[in-house]
């Protein structure tokens, strides 16, 4: 007489270990400032990498050709967002894994998926595209004017250089969490606090109370709701759609 044996579990049918029995981590208690920031340190990362292309240009691009009232798109899209990353967080605290992983456990196989999923990060993430036009305002601040056609190779080597010390950073300090941890503090502190204080000074308070009611697309001036405005252009509306919030494979990766 044989003794049957037990099917695998579902869940390790593509390769990947199956589940097993565990208690919940236990949730962070912060005291002080000091501890609550480092409550908040994978927040900060999170909030440094998704200050990007998406709010320095397509932001204002749509804003200066449609106006303020399109902003409650961007409100609705972080909220869903929002609502998504919850779900990702869910997910890691039932599992224990980083929902990759639970992506990975699907068919046809874990390394399809894994090697997917690299290169969408890689396109979105880890091309130089940030680093290319980071060096235009870099050269922009030691040459104290625009580029032009004959200094395409300066600009390219900025660009290049600038990729690699970006890199280089994360290979000084002992764990890379940590040191972008520091990066981003200084990066988020200075960009929007920067940003802060020269709209305080510089932008009337008209200009606020549209954006304001921009959010729910009402347009002050007109004293009328304008949701869609007249030519719009729907890519560039997909493109800050996709850019509010976190966007692409950076929210996939937050429950790591």
């Amino acid at each position: 007489m044989t003794t049957p044996t037990a099917s695998p579990a579902v869940e390790s049918l593509s390769g990947l270990d199956p589940f097993k029995t565990a208690e919940l981590p236990e949730p962070p208690r912060p005291h002080g400032l000091r501890g609550w920031i480092a409550a908040t340190g994978p927040g900060v990362i999170l909030l440094g990498a998704s200050i990007g292309s998406g709010e320095f240009l397509l932001g204002p691009a749509v804003m200066v050709k449609h106006g303020f009232t399109l902003l409650w798109i961007a409100g609705f899209a972080i909220v869903l967002q929002t609502l998504f990353n919850t779900e990702l967080m869910r997910y890691t605290m039932a599992t224990g894994e980083p929902v990759l992983s639970g992506f990975m456990r699907t068919k046809p196989r874990a390394g399809f998926w894994a090697g997917f999923y690299v290169i969408l990060g890689f396109l979105q993430l880890g091309w130089p595209a940030w680093a290319g036009t980071a060096a235009g305002a870099i050269f922009f601040l030691f040459a104290k004017r625009l580029p032009e056609a004959a200094d395409a190779n300066t600009v390219y080597f900025c660009g290049v250089a600038t990729y690699l010390i970006c890199f280089s950073i994360l290979l000084v300090g002992k764990r890379i969490e940590r040191t972008l941890e520091i990066l981003n503090w200084v990066l988020v502190t200075c960009i929007l606090g920067g940003f802060l204080v020269l709209s305080i000074i510089y932008v009337p308070v008209h200009t606020w109370n549209s954006a304001l009611f921009g959010f729910l697309g009402f347009d002050p001036v007109r004293g009328a709701f304008n949701l869609l405005p007249e030519n719009l252009d729907i890519l560039l509306l997909g493109a800050l759609v996709g850019y509010s919030g976190g966007g692409g494979v950076l929210n996939i990766t937050l429950s790591n």
